[in-house]
């Protein structure tokens, strides 16, 4: 079974994915999942948004991907056990402590492991298979040999982004902590919680897109380069047909802080191509032109959003 995966960064935009042919949504809860809050929902919501999802026949999972620390973690557990009663499918999680203990704590529910985890190799899937995960999200720089790799070290299923790389930068997407160092936000602004300090990592930090900054390298005394540490991927369209023949069961969306029309048009787009390749069509030149005004927009939306933070870390640093 081949599902489509796509963002919830509010209310009305996870009900309009599921409405446009989402398999699954997935959203965030304030403070744990790596996304400043204007992306991430309150409990009301996430607890709303599951019953849409249940609703239509369709699935929610709530993402806890940050770093806990020791004296957070009866917090963290306390608050997946409480979605996993509202009745979430399941978890995305990116430490390995916590992906344990949620596996103990609730051992029918299903867990992902986020591309925050930093897979770098095939037999990574493996370990994570041992802990108890269900589904890897594997980096968008990886092609069909790397998909076939890690398909035969285990049996876990396999999600990849609708992404293709084209260029690989010099950071793993989804681990990278620089904005840590930028700025420490007070969590009591948002939650009322005595004793909710932020994580590294996580969404009171913010991610400031210190990779998409104009970077220079090189001795004191030679002209530097200009880099990116990280280069854009762009949406993905013919890699489709050869993913799911690889055993890809998961194709992920991301943009929980993309406009919702934005939202709305990918997953449109996407369920009518993975739809298109399930009936065995190989062949989605039809699409190509459709395609080209979604990137367009991608484009734009995405330069609008780093100029957003970037300005937000310069407004911090003076």
């Amino acid at each position: 079974m081949v599902r489509l995966l796509a963002p919830g960064g509010s209310l009305e935009m996870a009900c309009t994915a599921i409405d446009e042919g989402a398999d699954v949504v997935y959203v965030g809860p304030l403070g744990f999942s790596r996304r400043p809050y204007e992306s991430e929902m309150n409990d009301a919501d996430i607890k709303a948004a599951i019953n849409y999802a249940q609703a239509n026949g369709r699935e929610l999972l709530v993402v806890l991907n940050t770093y806990p620390s020791p004296f957070e973690m009866p917090r963290f557990l306390a608050k997946a056990q409480m979605y996993a009663g509202f009745g979430a499918a399941g978890f995305v999680v990116t430490d390995v402590g916590a992906l344990g203990a949620l596996r103990r704590l609730l051992p029918e529910t299903t867990l992902h492991v986020s591309i925050g985890s930093g897979i770098s190799n095939a037999r990574d899937t493996d370990f994570y298979r041992s802990l108890g995960a269900d589904t890897i999200i594997l980096p968008y720089r990886w092609d069909v040999a790397e998909i076939a790799a890690a398909r035969t070290a285990s049996d876990i299923a396999l999600e990849v982004f609708l992404f293709e790389t084209v260029q690989t930068g010099k950071i793993c997407p989804g681990k990278c902590i620089m904005s840590s160092y930028l700025r420490f936000r007070e969590w009591l602004e948002v939650e009322d919680q005595n004793s909710f300090h932020g994580s590294a990592n996580r969404g009171a930090k913010e991610c400031y897109r210190v990779c998409q900054a104009a970077w220079q390298f090189g001795p004191a005394d030679a002209v530097p380069i200009d880099l990116k540490l990280r280069r854009d991927a762009r949406l993905m369209l013919e890699q489709l047909p050869r993913f799911v023949a690889e055993g890809v069961t998961c194709f992920k969306l991301s943009g929980r802080e993309r406009p919702v029309p934005m939202i709305r048009d990918l997953v449109r787009f996407y369920r009518k191509v993975i739809d298109s390749v399930l009936a065995d069509a190989d062949n989605l030149d039809d699409y190509a032109g459709e395609l080209a005004e979604l990137r367009a927009r991608w484009v734009s939306e995405k330069s609008k959003r780093v100029d957003t933070l970037m300005d937000r870390a310069a407004s911090y640093a003076a």
